[in-house]
């Protein structure tokens, strides 16, 4: 005797209808806006609810339509083969990131950068509160404003890591990881203070040194510039001893897990 639960009978017929009611309005859309961008934005959603290997090169292949650029339906094959497992030694991450960065130059003819984009949410936020006090001030002078590429960089990190997590299986919500628990206890609430203070000191560091790990470090190391690699070594040192300092820890373990 088969027993098939109820949850099962009521969950799996909604699926089916979201997804395609999503694919059809979206497809509607396409036609009405004259865009491939509302069918990737569909796929994407439906890859959201039920994570499937083939829907990543085909949003991938309306992208390039869209954007008349068939590197990315490449990248999007090779994240569908490649992206699966859960964790990556960081060697495979480290060459995955590079690679990642050249594609950045060929598609974009930019490196990448991410805090650049937090200063310019900063600069349109102060912009729309207080606009006489942004013209007065010449650091916004540098940082204008206005919706660009740095911004697109935050989102695709955010939405790339969400499809990364669902495709492999280890999404999950973590309001206190399980090394803090050990460490500083169970409390949300000193996590998130904790957390805040640890992204304002990197993020006004990030603009004292002219860029971030991303901006600097890597973007700055892939040029040969030498403040990339003085970067690199500085926050090797600084984070190894951040570490055994505030988690009153006595070792670092570098461990390849299986």
């Amino acid at each position: 005797m088969i027993n098939i639960s109820t949850d099962y009978l009521v969950k799996k017929p909604i699926k089916t209808i979201l997804k395609y009611g999503i694919l059809l309005i979206c497809i509607v859309a396409s036609f009405i806006f004259k865009s491939w961008w509302p069918i990737v934005v569909s796929l994407v959603l439906i890859f959201l609810l039920n994570p499937n290997w083939w829907t990543i090169p085909l949003a991938s292949a309306f992208v390039a339509l869209a954007l008349h650029n068939w590197i990315i339906l490449a990248i999007g094959l090779a994240f569908a083969l490649l992206g699966k497992p859960k964790r990556w030694w960081p060697a495979y991450a480290g060459i995955g990131f590079a690679l990642v960065q050249l594609m950045s130059f060929l598609v974009s003819n930019r490196p990448l950068g991410i805090t650049r984009g937090f200063t310019v949410v900063g600069a349109i936020a102060e912009t729309l509160a207080m606009p006489e006090h942004a013209e007065s001030i010449n650091y916004w002078s540098v940082y204008e404003p206005v919706i660009d590429w740095t911004i697109a960089v935050i989102l695709g990190i955010a939405l790339g890591a969400l499809i990364s997590s669902r495709y492999s299986g280890d999404f999950r919500l973590n309001a206190v990881p399980e090394f803090w628990k050990l460490s500083k206890g169970p409390s949300v609430i000193k996590r998130w203070i904790w957390a805040f203070i640890g992204g304002a000191l990197i993020g006004f560091a990030a603009r004292i040194a002219g860029g971030c790990a991303s901006g600097l470090l890597i973007s700055g190391a892939i040029q040969m510039a030498p403040a990339g690699f003085i970067f690199m070594f500085a926050i090797w040192i600084g984070g190894v001893f951040t570490t055994l300092v505030f988690y009153r820890t006595r070792a670092v373990v570098l461990k390849r897990e299986k």
